[in-house]
């Protein structure tokens, strides 16, 4: 469900590259472009993409943990430093971490034992990835949406010839996925595309509460934007937010994402947004959260997989 995740600059440079471009490589072990700073590598990518064109109780977070998370510390833990940098983190729930890279593969990490597989390869310039029932389902910035049987390894397309597409994530029978345009695009189970949404501007993420309800974080309008896919409707929950980037719901039924360096959530019922943690020592762009309230995120240079503890408990 979540966004991508590398080095702030790398993963903006993909996003400008034309679709016939070169492909990166693989960052396994770690391979990054030159980093010139996150915040002037997501105003440049942001002008490239803006040329081209029923409510639920929701949970008070506890408070656990007061102040930054430091990385590394007994907070946040490197589980994975052969992992480089993937572009897209999904937590599975059980027990594994799929991890998804802009040469193409798809990687399992066993939390428990630390082991790197890999499930299959050569799925394109990918951009993000989401789990469910057995199946991962991968965007791609060529317009392609795929769907990979995860103990098999074998890959179906479900959608082909759309705009770049980034943020993914699964609700029923349907698989939704952010785009270039500023669209939410769904592809029912059988079915054919169709846009659900529209005007969203540029997000590199999407997720989904148990309503059906889905959340996306417009870098380039620092909007945190909540959408009916039934009925296109978008309110705007949080606004004036420079550059948002990386959001998921957590278990608590909150809203979470990420403004440099600082997590923040919204309760999507009263509009109420509050300071979460700051991130320091990695620099990381977006994180990946699991129903533990455990996020997973990358620092910049491939230095491999960390995991926060509790994030959502602080």
């Amino acid at each position: 469900m979540g966004p991508p995740i590398v080095d702030g600059q790398e993963r903006m440079d993909s996003m400008m590259r034309s679709r016939t471009a070169t492909r990166l490589p693989l960052d396994r072990p770690a391979r990054s472009l030159t980093a010139r700073g996150r915040a002037l590598g997501v105003a440049l990518a942001l002008g490239a993409l803006l040329a081209s064109g029923a409510a639920t109780a929701l949970a008070a977070p506890a408070v656990a943990a007061t102040g930054d998370v430091k990385c590394p510390s007994a907070d946040c833990l490197r589980i994975a430093p052969a992992a480089g940098s993937p572009v897209a983190i999904a937590p599975d729930n059980a027990g594994a971490v799929y991890l998804a890279y802009s040469g193409g593969d798809l990687l399992k990490l066993d939390l428990a034992t630390g082991a790197l597989d890999t499930v299959t390869t050569g799925l394109g310039n990918l951009r993000g990835v989401a789990v469910a029932d057995g199946n991962a389902y991968i965007t791609s910035f060529d317009g392609t949406l795929q769907q990979v049987t995860l103990a098999t390894g074998s890959r179906r397309t479900l959608a082909a010839g759309l705009p770049a597409l980034f943020g993914v994530a699964r609700f029923g029978t349907t698989t939704y996925a952010t785009d270039t345009n500023g669209e939410i695009v769904a592809v029912p189970d059988g079915g054919t595309p169709r846009v659900v949404a529209t005007g969203l501007g540029f997000s590199y993420g999407l997720a989904f509460d148990k309503a059906g309800l889905a959340y996306t974080a417009d870098m380039g309008g620092g909007r945190i934007l909540q959408t009916n896919v039934a009925t296109g409707t978008t309110r705007v929950l949080a606004g004036e937010n420079y550059e948002p980037t990386s959001i998921s719901v957590g278990g608590d039924g909150l809203v979470y994402f990420q403004v440099g360096d600082e997590v923040k959530r919204v309760n999507a019922v009263t509009g109420v947004q509050s300071h979460v943690t700051n991130i320091v020592g990695i620099n990381t762009f977006s994180f990946s959260l699991a129903a533990s309230g455990d996020a997973y995120t990358t620092g910049s240079g491939g230095d491999g997989l960390w995991r926060i503890t509790g994030l959502t408990s602080r």
